[in-house]
């Protein structure tokens, strides 16, 4: 249920007169604000729950001045703020328009021309922002306005100056969705989140989705720490500059400067563009990346000598060779480097007589190895895996080694060629590993090499042949079939029973918000526990009784939750938030499933109070997954406790008003219409003299003297106390109209505060209470 329109005289803050709400956020509420001049604007009134934090007010104080030195130009500029405030306030340029996020839901993604000045418009407004020193941190569709004459940035310069203060306890500063990965693992923050931000947004604008896109909270974190985005429906040369600003090294973004420059330089395809800088690949053993052509003397040897008058960007052709290609020798493939001997100098060398295009796969037959030609990079050193004890000589993973033919697989340069030793590796520097499953090519490759080389049979294929959104997941998948005597392992950390006790002893950092809560979130997941429950363990199956319980817990919170938002007029526009996480650490440690705190706020109780009976009447994960649903719900609950005070504080104030004014009006018409008749009785005058002089019934005219005099006495004594008592004309109108006002506005009162105490009502009947 929403808050009323505010039924009394229009607020004031600072010099804006606030006339409706335009939203509500995480920060505060935002209002549509009127000058003296008439001039609007969109005044952001920050939650009351800031005002006690003194940091807080010389942070903000600190970013706004800062913000005010951000050019104009695609931004809603700040006009006015007040830290000092009882309740901080910030008034920015007002912008009639929707937000981005509305546009694309409403009328779809942009396309053409409108897409492309979106684009620049917003990478400008970034580098304005960033110029001034400022970050943004919380750039998304939302916070976007689509204004008639372009886009503009709003919000910028608040998330910075609360992040670092006691009130980000609620949650860490962001939308998931368009959080860079540094943001969600809790990493020093630069200005390359806003343009990771600006890439998410710009998928949004062009698809109508996220670019990391997942049905679960954690699985967004997962995508968006180890996933690839979605591109496929944005067009070139826009998907490149995306791709890019995308990257999960902050390092390899680029800055909101360069991504102008792209922007406008329009690049073609995913080639290289201007202003970003393209790190090279790792030099191999002796320098020479064997892959390139040896340069002549003096020259640069990343690029071929030019002949004069040709592009030096191009190799010379030879004999009408295409002079894209790399001249080679006579009878060679002119797609491919002549190697020395007859050898490819960018594979393994093959034992003699073999195919050289065979050699790479498994089809090469077995036989000793051809020493290594001149010239031919030798591979790092390195340990290579010892093979186990056994028929055939096999290796950890029964797969044969040191037999010719058999080509290694280099990963964090060291050459291996038993997978389990491998998988340990991967294991052990996971950073390094989950790289590999991020990207496709890699990926591909090491599939090549287990299935086509190899001829493995024991890892699922689909590892490598599918898209893989979550590569964290992919990589534990890999080492769990793999080696499965390996101790659980996920994303560096122990996944035992033991470990993931220890991990989820305390609810805090889920609770609040805190960065190893999006750790946690990606441990909380059935298919990680399942994985995990691929390793030998001394109970195997605890893992999966673990997974199972997460599953029907989560399923049980979602199902209350939705009961509830599907009977309670409060609810109806309440979002579930049932954490996984939450519910692992309450299914490992029954104990601390205790009801949360009501934060002093005695409505809030009152609703925790009638909601934990189903708690306590679930056994088993059911009651885990319903205590999830309450704590999810906890701002909802706050949210239901203040319309309850404004609804019953605003029904009390207008029934006392009622009622006072009511007396007083009944009273002082009662007065007017009494003088009303003296006033009429002051005509007996003039006929009493009349009939007294007629000689005729004098007593009559007597008595019409007197009782005229008598009215005029008590007209005079009524105007002042109607004067005295109860105001002049005007006020006496007034409290009229004050009255027919209150007696409007009594009904649709009466109606909210019925159908909040009804909610309570039917709440406990759902719960059993």
């Amino acid at each position: 249920m929403d808050d009323p329109a505010e039924a009394s005289a229009p607020r004031t803050v600072g010099g804006y007169r606030l006339v409706r709400s335009l939203g509500r956020g995480g920060f505060g509420e935002v209002f549509l604000g009127e000058a003296g001049d008439g001039s609007r604007a969109a005044v952001k009134v920050l939650h009351a729950s800031w005002s006690g934090d003194a940091d807080m007010r010389r942070r903000f104080a600190a970013e706004v001045e800062q913000a005010r030195r951000v050019s104009g130009f695609c931004i809603a500029a700040i006009l006015d703020a007040d830290p000092e405030a009882e309740q901080p306030w910030i008034a920015t340029e007002f912008i009639d328009g929707p937000t981005l996020q509305r546009a694309v839901a409403e009328e779809g993604p942009r396309r053409g021309m409108e897409l492309q000045r979106l684009a620049v418009n917003t990478a400008t407004a970034l580098a304005a922002i960033h110029a001034a020193g400022v970050v943004h941190r919380d750039l998304k569709p939302d916070n976007i306005m689509l204004a008639a004459d372009g886009p503009r940035v709003i919000d910028f310069g608040i998330a910075r100056a609360v992040e670092t203060t006691s009130v980000t306890a609620s949650g860490v500063v962001g939308t998931i969705g368009y959080m860079a990965p540094e943001q969600l693992e809790g990493a020093r923050l630069t200005s390359a989140v806003d343009v990771f931000s600006w890439g998410a947004v710009m998928v949004y604008a062009a698809t109508g989705r996220e670019a990391f896109q997942a049905p679960t909270q954690a699985s967004r974190i997962a995508r968006i720490l180890s996933g690839g985005p979605d591109l496929e429906d944005i067009a070139e040369p826009l998907r490149s500059v995306v791709e890019r600003c995308l990257d999960k090294d902050p390092d390899r973004r680029p800055d909101a400067s360069s991504l102008l420059n792209l922007l406008i330089a329009g690049p073609q395809g995913g080639g290289p563009a201007p202003g970003v800088a393209v790190h090279p690949a790792p030099v191999p053993v002796s320098g020479v990346d064997p892959t390139r052509v040896a340069p002549a003397h003096g020259v640069d040897p990343t690029r071929v000598a030019p002949v004069h008058g040709v592009d030096p960007t191009r190799v010379v052709p030879s004999h009408g060779v295409d002079p894209t290609r790399v001249a080679p020798a006579h009878g060679v493939d002119p797609t491919r480097v002549a190697p020395p001997h007859g050898v490819d100098p960018t594979r393994v060398a093959p034992p003699h007589g073999v195919d050289p295009t065979r050699s790479y796969t498994g089809l090469a037959p077995a036989g000793p190895a051809a020493p290594a030609a001149a010239g031919t990079a030798t591979p790092p050193p390195g340990p290579v895996s010892a093979p186990r004890p056994g028929p055939g000589n096999t290796g950890a993973s029964g797969y044969h080694t040191g037999v010719g033919g058999v080509p290694p697989y280099h990963f964090a340069g060291i050459r291996f060629t038993d997978p389990g030793a491998l998988a340990e590796a991967m294991q052990g520097n996971w950073a390094a590993a989950v790289r590999v499953f991020g990207d496709a090519t890699e990926r591909a490759a090491l599939g090549a090499w287990l299935m086509d080389d190899l001829g493995d049979t024991l890892v699922d294929r689909s590892l490598f042949r599918r898209h893989a959104d979550d590569a964290n997941l992919a990589l534990a998948s890999f080492i769990a079939q793999t080696r499965p005597d390996l101790p659980p392992v996920f994303r560096g950390r122990g996944a035992t029973m033991t470990d993931l006790g220890g991990l989820f002893s305390d609810p805090r950092p889920v609770i609040t918000g805190a960065p190893m809560s999006n750790e946690m979130a990606l441990l909380a997941r059935p298919e990680v526990l399942r994985t995990m429950g691929l390793h030998h363990a001394p109970d195997p199956a605890a893992h999966q009784r673990l997974a199972d319980s997460l599953d029907a817990a989560e399923h049980a919170g979602n199902t209350f939750h939705q009961e509830l938002s599907g009977r309670l007029a409060g609810w109806r526009s309440a979002s579930p938030n049932v954490n996984p996480a939450l519910i692992l650490t309450f299914l490992l440690h029954p104990e601390l499933m205790v009801p949360p705190h009501d934060g002093g706020d005695s409505g809030v109780g009152e609703w925790i109070d009638i909601l934990w009976r189903r708690v306590d009447a679930s056994p088993g994960p059911a009651g885990v997954g319903h205590a999830a649903a309450i704590y999810g719900a906890v701002p909802t609950l706050q949210a239901l406790s203040r319309q309850r005070r404004y609804w019953e504080e605003r029904y009390t104030k207008v029934a006392t008003e009622h009622e006072s004014l009511h007396g007083k009006v009944v009273q002082q018409q009662r007065y007017f219409q009494i003088r009303r008749y003296c006033n009429y009785a002051l005509f007996g005058f003039p006929i009493g003299i009349v009939i007294g002089m007629s000689g005729q019934a004098e007593w009559l005219g007597d008595l019409l003297v007197t009782l005229s005099v008598l009215a005029l006495a008590a007209s005079v004594v009524l105007s002042v106390v109607l004067r005295v008592g109860y105001g002049d004309v005007v006020r006496r109108g007034q409290r009229v109209m004050e009255l027919n006002n209150a007696a409007a506005q009594l009904p649709e009162l009466t109606s909210g505060v019925e159908r909040i105490r009804a909610d309570l009502v039917h709440a406990r009947r759902i719960t059993g209470g």
